[in-house]
């Protein structure tokens, strides 16, 4: 019973996602590229330089502490470090997918090390220098609202006072809510408003 069988050797075909994935990258790798890395906080894309985020790990045991803000989850153990934990996804209004694995995603080094939590894995992103968005330059400061509202030029505004611009009316006449300025006699004159 020597009977042969031809079976396929090796595995089924990869999807062609995958496929991408495992294919060699680019020959040439340009050094003015942008390289960032992408991560999601729920609904949230977010980029962060490979320089500034250290280690990605599994969610690992946190140790709450009592009456901080409810973005700082706690305490976590990395290695003996004691690393701050923060959950972002209040803070940019947004919520965790439900049933998207979470994990912590180191940012900083050595002491001003904290993490925060992430869904998914980060990925690699690449960006031309072309790509790149530059935020729009800013106008030139406006003046204060109440810049030369007053004559000595400190902008703020003079309080309102009925017994400044009309000097028959006084505190004195039994209106005191109207004025905190202090109570003169009839024959004294209004103060000047003028510089």
């Amino acid at each position: 019973m020597n009977a042969t069988f031809a079976l396929p050797l090796g595995l089924p075909p990869l999807p062609a996602e995958l496929a991408a994935l495992g294919a060699p990258g680019p020959a040439e790798v340009n050094p003015n590229d942008i390289v960032r890395q992408a991560f999601r906080i729920g609904h949230m894309r977010l980029l962060a330089p490979f320089a500034t985020a250290s280690e990605l790990v599994e969610m690992p045991n946190v140790y709450p502490l009592p009456r901080m803000p409810a973005n700082l989850l706690g305490l976590v153990n990395l290695h003996g470090r004691i690393v701050p934990l923060f959950d972002l996804a209040d803070l940019l209004e947004t919520q965790h997918a439900p049933r998207e694995k979470r994990m912590l995603l180191v940012m900083g080094h050595g002491d001003a090390a904290a993490g925060i939590v992430i869904n998914g894995l980060p990925r690699r992103m690449v960006f031309t220098p072309e790509a790149q968005i530059l935020p729009p330059a800013l106008p030139a400061a406006a003046p204060p609202p109440n810049a030369g509202a007053n004559a000595v030029g400190t902008g703020i505004s003079p309080p309102i006072c009925t017994c400044a611009i009309s000097p028959e009316r006084t505190v004195s006449d039994g209106d005191d809510k109207l004025c905190a300025m202090p109570s003169r006699s009839r024959n004294e004159s209004a103060p000047s408003m003028a510089a």
